[in-house]
């Protein structure tokens, strides 16, 4: 069963349709599927979460169609990829009306965690650098989560 026209997402839906054509790329029913299941996704997501929710919907593409979209999708500007902690990409939505936000990222269980800081914001959004024009930025810091913290603590009583 596929999502219903009332519940899928539209933003972005336009500006992928100019991208591709500006790229004379195919405007395929299925490039614009994996939009819409990225932007219900929601969060942090891999490449094989993202089809695996294309199938629950009843939209079945290859993993090699949802990879080649995926990087179609990140040169239009409409998701993001993170390399968190150099081990697998992960993507995210760029809603314009998403607020900025950074990541937590526990070092001991992987748990990413997004905060937003609008003193980080203002300080970096402010900088300017020679010869370089600044279109985004993200900030990842590392760590330890609590409850990987209280794990640990109890670990060390036994």
């Amino acid at each position: 069963m596929k999502m219903s026209e009332s519940t899928q997402p539209t933003y972005g839906r336009e500006q992928f349709d100019a991208y591709l054509r500006s790229k004379n790329k195919r405007r395929t029913s299925e490039r614009f599927a994996i939009l819409q299941c990225a932007q219900t996704l929601g969060g942090h997501f891999n490449a094989d979460q993202l089809r695996q929710a294309l199938i629950n919907t009843g939209y079945h593409v290859s993993i090699v169609t949802v990879y080649s979209t995926l990087e179609l999708l990140v040169d239009s500007g409409l998701v993001l990829c993170h390399y968190f902690d150099g081990k697998c990409r992960l993507y995210e939505c760029c809603a314009t009306s998403q607020p900025s936000h950074h990541h937590l990222i526990c070092t001991v269980c992987g748990r990413i965690k997004e905060m937003r800081d609008s003193e980080v914001d203002t300080i970096i959004n402010n900088k300017h650098y020679p010869s370089f024009a600044q279109t985004s930025f993200t900030l990842n810091i590392y760590g330890v989560c609590r409850s990987c913290q209280n794990r640990r603590r109890r670990a060390s009583k036994h």
